[in-house]
Formats: structure tokens, sequence, C-alpha cells
């Protein structure tokens, strides 16, 4: 028996009170705005030295993989794919259903078929248990959903390629002390707005297999093609090149300032709110995600952190879900169709200050049963 909807409990419109403490916001320093500006007075606008010193750096914390600055994380998924010649040819790649619509878009230009997976509780990263031996899957995205690793050695003989989606995750590392993004066979990060560090748009591919590398090359230099084939622009400009290497270079202290928030706000939480599940040492916290018993208590919480001016924020909506997307039964994904009625995310960002951590943290004490 299907049970009966939860009526909503009543929250405060978004624009009737003021917002003291945003959900998100980007961190720009003087010396990212020093980079920027030298980028510019330059003369290189389209991708030059400083997108290539980006590969560089990148490549160094994550030796021995390949690195490839692309115009998106969508775009660096995309490539992974079409690098280890999964392209055009229809190859199952397996993806998390509570993830970004980015993973089905990047799977379908990619010419693959996606086939969508529920996740754990834990960490809402897909879940090895429901992936069928006896059906071969091509790749599979493993998501650092929120920061928390996904289980790479378990993922890891189910499939021939292993993706690592590291776009919540830069600096971040999993409980073998690895880095994340430097275990699978490729890693994709993002350099979006909200992201670890933020660039506006733009992101990085890295790839264990040399021959993969070269073959993305294709996509970002059209001069590299030895035969003609339709590409897309995948390239990153060098003013957006220099602005996330400006923030790359004080990756560790944006992680120490995260997971300092983080440690606060558990903290702070009455004996009856539990911590957010997932979180463990060497992580990179990307959201403050606290799990409410349904959806009633989400609302509650919800509307008594915006009554105290923070923008706390459910973050996927049911019918975002990708297997609502592609119109798949939900009773095949129990977890993630629970999940979306119980998370509460409040503020954590790079930007993020003292004064606005222990205003959320103060409301945070208060949450009600």
């Amino acid at each position: 028996m299907t049970p009966a909807p939860v009526p909503p409990v009543p929250v405060p419109a978004p624009d009737s009170v003021p917002v003291s403490v945003p959900h998100n916001g980007p961190l720009v320093t003087e010396d990212d705005i020093a980079a920027v500006t030298e980028a510019l007075r330059s003369g290189w606008l389209a991708t030059g030295p400083r997108t290539a010193a980006l590969e560089a750096a990148f490549a160094e914390r994550f030796h021995p993989l390949h690195a490839s600055a692309v115009s998106s994380g969508t775009a660096g998924l995309t490539l992974a794919l079409r690098g280890a010649g999964l392209g055009d040819n229809g190859a199952t790649v397996a993806v998390p259903t509570y993830g970004c619509s980015a993973l089905l878009d990047a799977v379908l230009v990619a010419g693959c078929t996606p086939l969508v997976v529920d996740v754990t509780e834990r960490t809402l990263g897909i879940d090895p248990g429901r992936l069928d031996p006896a059906h071969p899957i091509d790749a599979v995205i493993a998501v650092h959903t929120h920061g928390h690793p996904a289980d790479l050695d378990a993922l890891r003989p189910k499939t021939a390629l292993l993706v690592e989606d590291c776009c919540q995750s830069l600096g971040g590392r999993d409980e073998r002390g690895r880095p994340l993004g430097a275990i699978g066979d490729a890693s994709v990060f993002s350099f979006y707005a909200t992201k670890v560090i933020a660039a506006g748009e733009g992101g990085m591919l890295l790839q264990r297999d040399p021959a993969a590398r070269d073959h993305v090359r294709g996509y970002q230099d059209p001069g590299a093609r030895e035969v003609y084939a339709p590409r897309f622009n995948h390239r990153l400009s060098d003013p957006a090149a220099a602005l996330a290497l400006s923030q790359f270079r004080r990756l560790d202290e944006i992680a120490a300032h995260r997971r300092a928030v983080a440690a606060r706000y558990t903290a702070a939480l009455p004996p009856h709110v539990a911590p957010p599940p997932g979180l463990a040492p060497g992580q990179v916290p990307y959201r403050y995600c606290l799990r409410a018993a349904g959806r009633a208590q989400q609302q509650r919480w919800i509307g008594h952190l915006r009554a105290a001016g923070i923008a706390a924020d459910p973050l996927i909506p049911a019918r975002h879900l990708l297997h609502r997307q592609l119109g798949l039964e939900p009773r095949e994904y129990p977890v993630a169709e629970r999940v979306v009625d119980s998370t509460v995310s409040v503020p954590l960002f790079a930007a993020l200050t003292e004064e606005q951590a222990d205003r959320v943290a103060e409301a945070l004490t208060g949450l009600p049963d």
C-alpha cells in the first residue's frame, strides 16, 4: 500500500524573511582578480599558457594521470567515455539516480546508454550491490556525492571503465587515504561557480591511459585530427584557467575551512539530530546535509532555518531524480525516493565567514523534533 502523502508544513516564502546567510557563494580574492587581470592584459583570451599551467598543476597533484582542461564537468564526463572508445556505440554506462542531470547528458551525448542505479543510504553514491554481475557494464560513473567517497573498490570488478565524478570532492581522500580522482581509470572535476574551486565554468579531465588522453586532444585542438570527424568545442579559455589555477593553489586552505565549518556544525547539533551520514576524516565536505525522519520533519527544519535568515535547501526534488527523468518506476529506487524527502542542506562554502557560520550553528542548536 502506498502511504498517504504528508501534508507540507508551512515554510516562510523565500522573500518573506531576510536572508543573512546564503546557501552558496564563491570566494574571489585579490589574488584571483590579479591573476585574471594579468591574463586579460597578456592578450591570451583563448586556450594558452595559463590553461597549460593549470593542466600541469593537476597532473602534478594526481600523478601519474594525464590532465586535460575542458569547458565543463559535463564535457569532461563525455570525453572520458569517448577517450576510452565508448562513443557512439551504445555502450552501457551506470550512473547514480541521485545526481545532476548532467550525468545523463554526458552519457547520451557520448552516444552511450545510461543504466540508472539506486544509491546507498550512507553516501548517496551508486550502490554496487545493485549492479548485476550477469549483465556486463561497459563503464560506471561513480559520483562522490557531497564529497563522500563512492565505494570504488566494490565497483572496480564490475566494469571495464571506472570514471570518478569528483565535481563535488576536489581535495578529498577516501577511507584508505587515497586522493579522490586518482583511483579510477579517469576522473572529472568541475569549476562551476558553486564548486570547491570556482571559475564560473570549466573543468578538468584526468586519464590514466595516455592513448585515451591523446584521443581527447582531438576535441581540444582541431589541428590534432588525423581524419575529419565532427567535434564540439570543449576548450577552456586562459582567463578562466587563470582564475581556476589561482584557487587551485590554495585548495588545501579551502578544504581546511570546509572541514572546520562542518565540525562546528556537528558540535552544535542537539541530541535528537544526527550528523550527516558519510562524513569521515580526509573528506572535503561539499554539502552539509542533515537527514530528517521524513518530509514533515524536513519541512519543519527548513522552516526553522529560513526563519532565522539561513538559506536551507532540500537540494534535489523527486521529479529531478534521474530515474524519474527517464520515466522509470520509482519503486525500483527506494533509497533515492526517501532521501529527497529527508535532506536538509545548510550553508557550507568557501566564502562563508566566521560570523555566518556562528549564525548557522546557533540556529542548528534549536532544530525542532
